[in-house]
């Protein structure tokens, strides 16, 4: 069980309410909630904000969701850097957790029922398409991943402030070499599964910033109306 679904269930426990009943009163579909729960899902930030709104709890209580992203300047660089680069920092955060609360932003579960109803298939793309980014598949002789196209809101786009998929290629390249091919590696594997989950943490320079973070990552092999077919990549923070 994740740190917020134990969140959840103590504040229900300690309120006397069963679940059933915080969710009928915030809501909240319980079945579906209760899946989430038993299955380890990630919990849509909507249904923890309408359930904190019954259980009288501010929506920070639940940290899980706070982005565990810094952004740190180099020693000896000037009080006033370090000061830019936490702001930028919190802006960050705050536009992931505004977007999300209005609905604009595109979580796993969303990415994942899209591949379902879909059937991996580039259909109904429109509220995916700046969100998330499309490489193409890894070829033997590669040692790079090379995109096709990366989504303007994307995480590589935002938080290494891409301006190309030439960028991408100049910025991705002075990563640690271990780290470039642990992420061909997982490229690699979607000639063999239909989409990959899993939690990552990166640890770059990108001029004099260092960059840190953990995300969540979404992979999944997909073809276009054409029959090309791409690795798609959604990231967000966690």
């Amino acid at each position: 069980m994740n740190g917020v679904a134990e969140k959840i269930k103590r504040l229900c426990d300690s309120s006397g309410q069963s679940l059933s009943s915080v969710c009928k009163q915030a809501g909240v579909n319980y079945k579906t909630l209760n899946a989430q729960i038993k299955r380890n899902r990630e919990i849509p930030i909507r249904t923890v904000d309408q359930l904190s709104r019954v259980l009288n709890v501010p929506l920070s209580y639940f940290s899980d969701y706070s982005a565990a992203m810094t952004i740190q300047s180099d020693e000896g660089r000037s009080i006033l850097h370090q000061r830019a680069s936490q702001a930028y920092t919190e802006a960050l955060r705050s536009e992931q957790m505004a977007m999300m609360r209005a609905g604009f932003e595109v979580g796993t579960d969303e990415v994942l029922d899209w591949l379902a109803t879909q059937n991996n298939r580039l259909h109904n793309f429109d509220a995916l398409s700046d969100r998330v980014d499309l490489f193409f598949p890894v070829a033997g002789t590669d040692r790079i991943m090379r995109p096709y196209r990366l989504g303007r809101n994307s995480l590589a786009t935002r938080h290494f402030q891409i301006e190309s998929e030439d960028h991408f290629m100049r910025t991705v390249e002075k990563f640690d070499p271990a780290l470039i091919d642990r992420v061909v590696a997982s490229h690699a594997e979607m000639e063999r599964v239909p989409y990959k989950v899993s939690d990552e943490a990166i640890d770059v320079w990108i001029g004099s910033a260092h960059i840190q973070h953990r995300y969540r990552r979404v992979m999944a092999p997909v073809t276009d109306q054409n029959g090309n077919r791409y690795t798609l990549v959604h990231a967000k923070l966690i």
